[in-house]
């Protein structure tokens, strides 16, 4: 029965290619429990108001009705709601897919790679997926791929290396504690990766000013080869 729902999800009629599927393994149930607790919870809870916040932030002016906006990795569907146009899910896990509620397009395909043409969305969100790839090259070809097929603004989160959070968790791996498989890194690198991939910083919205290391930021694809990534906070 899950099955079957999932096959029923139409993708948009700019599809080029299958999508890249790598194996990916998680304990029963996990896709329900990260819905319904994850961001529900305690700490989680406030987590979920502070990221709600800083997206529409960052997306308030934006006309919402352009088209499509990619949601990618989607999870469970937590932010396609608030996004300005109809969300196109896609993420990796096909529990998270399935776990999703509403009956909005959704595809199974790695970040990396995404099965769509160019430019076939408005816009592309990409929420809590950036921290989790450490080098730079990883970030550089997601970032790239998100800039390929969007049109409009490429909106997605990361950890800024310059805050108590951070601080905290490199003290945490000196004194011998696991790791988190999480890693955040300094703007200018950010930057750097930007300009890689072909995308501009237009905005960015941190959940706690240099104390939480979660930041949102807005950028827009570079349509002048040349022209380089700017820092919104130092250049006004």
């Amino acid at each position: 029965m899950a099955s079957d729902r999932l096959h029923r999800y139409r993708l948009p009629p700019t599809l080029t290619r299958e999508p890249s599927i790598t194996r990916w393994d998680r304990e029963p149930g996990y896709a329900l429990r990260y819905r319904d607790r994850r961001f529900t919870e305690a700490s989680g809870a406030r987590t979920d108001r502070r990221e709600r916040a800083a997206l529409c932030r960052l997306l308030r002016g934006i006309e919402s009705g352009a088209g499509p906006w990619l949601d990618v990795p989607s999870g469970a569907g937590r932010m396609s709601e608030l996004l300005p146009g109809p969300a196109v899910q896609v993420d990796l896990d096909p529990a998270m897919l399935l776990a999703a509620p509403g009956e909005r397009p959704r595809a199974r395909a790695r970040a990396h790679a995404l099965p769509f043409a160019d430019d076939s969305f408005a816009g592309a969100l990409c929420h809590r997926l950036i921290h989790h790839l450490p080098g730079s090259d990883e970030r550089v070809q997601v970032l790239a791929e998100l800039a390929r097929v969007s049109r409009g603004p490429v909106v997605f989160s990361f950890f800024h290396a310059t805050s108590l959070q951070h601080a905290r968790r490199l003290i945490r791996r000196r004194t011998g504690k696991p790791r988190s498989g999480r890693g955040a890194v300094r703007l200018r690198t950010l930057l750097r990766d930007l300009e890689r991939a072909g995308l501009r910083l237009e905005a960015a919205a941190p959940l706690l000013p240099f104390l939480s290391e979660q930041w949102l930021v807005r950028c827009q694809r570079v349509t002048q080869p040349g022209i380089p990534a700017t820092d919104p906070l130092t250049s006004r």
